[in-house]
Order: structure tokens, then sequence, then C-alpha cells
């Protein structure tokens, strides 16, 4: 029996967008660099948010990561502003996330069955930001910066479940994420569904979740 709903929060509950995407436009008109493509210089961004992230020796926030993220875009592709600038761009995103039109009612409809947890990659403050502006209102809140774990390192799901005090199987883990949603609660003993809001397609190397749904309503019809 499920006792708790995780969710994910940025692409899950929350639309990111073209928000982070438009902050790299803006990075680079401000250091004269606009015949670089925004969108090819952020999936790099996003590579190396990835890479640093995983490779950690011991735990820094997320902005300080971004701080590593930023200083390598600079030396890669030359640019000449000093990075602790066009990081405070990048930043600045951060707290100003819309809710989907579905996440606070289906959540809410959620919360009439069992208690939906939010554990999400970020730091604290924007997150709370976030969920205050929609009014979620979610059971419990876990962020990588309170419990000083990302995803997908097991530590960050059994840190949840242990301050929860229930057993694996007894949780089912929601996001859009098929790395940090689906991959890593599954390797935690965690049932899991895939929010695929963008209607992409498994591919045969992709990580097979339990359930797949379009949004939180459907989440929600699962229960």
């Amino acid at each position: 029996m499920i006792k708790a709903v995780i969710l994910d929060a940025y692409g899950t509950i929350f639309n990111t967008g073209t928000g982070s995407v438009d902050m790299m436009r803006e990075i680079l008109k401000q250091n004269g660099r606009e015949d670089l493509d925004p969108t090819t210089v952020y999936a790099r961004f996003k590579q190396l948010h990835r890479q640093h992230i995983d490779t950690l020796e011991s735990f820094i926030t997320e902005a300080e990561v971004f701080a590593l993220d930023m200083a390598e875009i600079s030396r890669e592709y030359g640019l000449r502003r000093d990075p602790a600038e066009d990081v405070k761009i990048m930043l600045s995103i951060q707290g100003t996330r819309i809710a989907y039109p579905d996440s606070k009612a289906a959540i809410e409809r959620m919360q009439e069955k069992v208690p939906v947890i939010i554990g999400s990659t970020t730091d604290a403050a924007p997150l709370m930001k976030d969920l205050a502006r929609a009014g979620i209102m979610p059971n419990r809140i876990f962020t990588s910066e309170e419990m000083r774990i990302y995803k997908p390192f097991p530590r960050f799901y059994e840190t949840i479940l242990e301050a929860l005090d229930i057993r694996p199987q007894e949780a089912l883990f929601a996001g859009d994420s098929l790395l940090d949603d689906v991959y890593g609660p599954h390797n935690a003993g965690m049932k899991t569904c895939w929010i695929n809001r963008k209607n992409a397609v498994l591919k045969d190397d992709d990580h097979r979740p339990d359930h797949i749904a379009k949004n939180l309503w459907e989440l929600a019809d699962l229960l």
C-alpha cells in the first residue's frame, strides 16, 4: 500500500519554460557574444551542472554549483565578464517559477488519500517562494540543501524514507526526470511514476517507470 507520494518540483509541479535559456541569452548579450546560440550554450551549462553534482567531494549548495558551471562556461566560450556577475543573472530566475495549472488542485486531491511530499534537488529559499506564490502546501518538503545530497544518489531517497518512517515499497516517487525521478528512486526500492508533460517517447535504453502520467491529475487518478 502506498503511504506517501513524493513529488519532484521543477518540471513536475512548476513549469520551467524558457526562463533559463532566456537568462543565458542575456548573459551572452552582456558578454558581447550574441553570435552564440543560447540554447546550445545552456545545454552545455546543464551538462556541466550534472557533471559537477556527480563529482562533488563534499556538498555545496546549488547556487555554488552554478558558480562552478558558469566559470567553466566562461572559459569554454571565452566570455569577457566576471563569471560571478553572470551567475547573478542565471540565479535571478530562481524563486519565480509558475506552477502548472493542474498542480495545486491535483496535489490537494492526492492529499485526500495520502500525504504529498516534495523531494527536490534545489536550494530551499527559491522553492519556498515558488510554493508560497502558488498556494501549494505539501505535507513535508525535502531539499538537497537541507539533506546535503543530490539526486540520484541513493542517500537522497533514503533520507526521505527514514524521515517519513516508511518502507521503500510504501512510497511512490513521481517526477519528470528519468534519471532523478525514476532511476534514482527505483534503485532505492520505491515505486515510480514518470510525469511526461512533454509527450516524450521512451527510448530502448531509458529507465523504465512503473507508471507514466501526462500530468498530476493523471497521477492523482492512479492513487
